[in-house]
């Protein structure tokens, strides 16, 4: 006899999840509206009612039902004497491990999560320094708050054109401010915007002149926790109502206030070690842009902690040589160019003028004002008219570059950025 989802009466989260799976596998459903069934079939109002009633009731939860995950930051901070700086760490426990709710892909199209990085399969560390203890615990906290939000929601940040370009008109909503774009599992959007001072007359009658549906949820939101007023707007109501129901039932993060969290502490120099990170063996690499390195023919001249190490050619190329480039790439940039060519001539021209003034440092002093005004300034010339020019001017930025550096990694970069936007060019050519 088939097995009916319906004769299930699970009394654990890891049942009502098992029988939303079968619910959303035979009535073709999203997972949100699965859970909401599947809990009010254990009895409960609803999927968030059931995670509380079985948290309390069943503490401390059952390992499989709470996943760690660990967030930290780098913090320097420049105003007080001496300096200080430090690393700080906070540990969330959520029912699903990161990588079921959130991909690496989707981590820095996040609200609050930007500028962090998979650093383990449990572990999201932020890649730049933070200006004091006080600002990484905030940033952490905030993060802490997204991730809540993500799992409990099943949202996922938009990223790419497709899923983004439905909410473009909330670019006009009144008042609209901090706005973030949510993708349910089933495909429908959700845009979540965080003013200071709610406009909700203006607002509401925008949105019904729309046939789109709005919310004030009572939370506290993402942006600022406390401080703005959190709005869901979206086209499908039923999507909207079951995220209000979640948002206004989450529970706090961690119990107590953000700055009295339990906080790992650990000197700046130190590294995070992660229990999936230990667990795994693999040994963590020394943080970017914390160790010199060495490549062939070529110059670290700038190192930005966290992000890495910035190279040149080791040797300089003549001002003349600079001027004559800049004036093809001006050229270029006013030219008919296929946008992601633009973007590509834009990249080479603006790390000439880096490498230009790195080589009058090197050269024992600052750059002078004709160096500053080479590659953006004076006046705009004509662009190329045809694309045989265009083409004929990308081959001479080339060949200059090749005659005036030696062959290494950096100068094999920018001709690489210059040989797509070549290409680009050429294919836009033939059509």
């Amino acid at each position: 006899m088939e097995h009916s989802p319906q004769s299930v009466q699970p009394s654990t989260l890891a049942g009502i999840s098992r029988l939303a799976k079968a619910i959303r596998k035979q009535d073709q459903i999203t997972h949100l509206a699965a859970l909401e069934i599947a809990a009010q079939r254990a009895g409960y109002q609803n999927y968030q009612h059931a995670r509380h009633a079985l948290n309390r009731d069943q503490a401390p939860l059952p390992s499989q039902l709470v996943h760690s995950i660990y967030l930290s930051a780098y913090w320097r901070d420049t105003s007080t004497k001496p300096r200080q700086s430090g690393l700080e760490t906070i540990r969330i426990d959520l029912p699903r491990p990161l990588a079921e709710f959130l991909k690496r892909h989707q981590i820095h199209r996040a609200r609050n999560l930007e500028g962090y990085f998979l650093a383990s399969e449990d572990h999201l560390e932020m890649r730049s320094n933070l200006h004091s203890q006080e600002a990484a615990r905030d940033f952490l906290h905030r993060a802490a708050r997204s991730l809540q939000f993500i799992e409990a929601t099943g949202l996922r940040p938009a990223t790419n054109r497709l899923q983004r370009k439905p909410m473009d008109q909330l670019d006009d909503l009144p008042n609209v401010d901090h706005g973030s774009r949510w993708i349910s599992p089933a495909g429908d959007w959700l845009f979540l915007d965080e003013p200071y001072s709610p406009s909700l007359t203006e607002r509401a009658a925008w949105l019904a002149n729309r046939g789109l549906h709005g919310a004030w949820p009572n939370w506290n939101g993402l942006h600022n926790p406390g401080q703005t007023h959190p709005h869901l707007t979206a086209a499908n109501q039923t999507l909207l109502n079951q995220v209000i129901s979640i948002v206004q039932a989450l529970p706090s993060v961690i119990e107590g206030d953000w700055q009295q969290w339990p906080w790992i502490s650990d000197g700046y120099s130190s590294q995070f070690i992660s229990p999936a990170r230990k667990a795994s063996g693999n040994k963590r690499k020394p943080r970017a842009g914390t160790t010199y390195g060495w490549s062939k023919n070529a110059y670290q001249y700038h190192t930005i902690e966290g992000h890495g190490s910035v190279w040149k050619p080791d040797q300089s190329m003549t001002l003349g040589n600079h001027v004559a480039l800049s004036d093809e790439l001006k050229r270029l940039c006013q030219s008919k160019l296929p946008i992601t060519a633009y973007n590509k001539i834009l990249e080479v021209r603006s790390e000439l003028e880096n490498w230009l003034f790195t080589e009058a440092t090197r050269a024992g002093h600052d750059a002078t004002d004709a160096e500053h005004d080479v590659y953006y300034g004076g006046e705009s010339p004509a662009g190329y008219k045809t694309d045989m020019d265009r083409l004929a001017a990308m081959d001479r930025v080339r060949a200059t570059l090749t005659t005036s550096y030696p062959d290494c990694k950096p100068l094999r970069y920018l001709l690489k950025s210059l040989a797509t936007a070549r290409a680009l060019t050429q294919q836009s050519a033939t059509r």
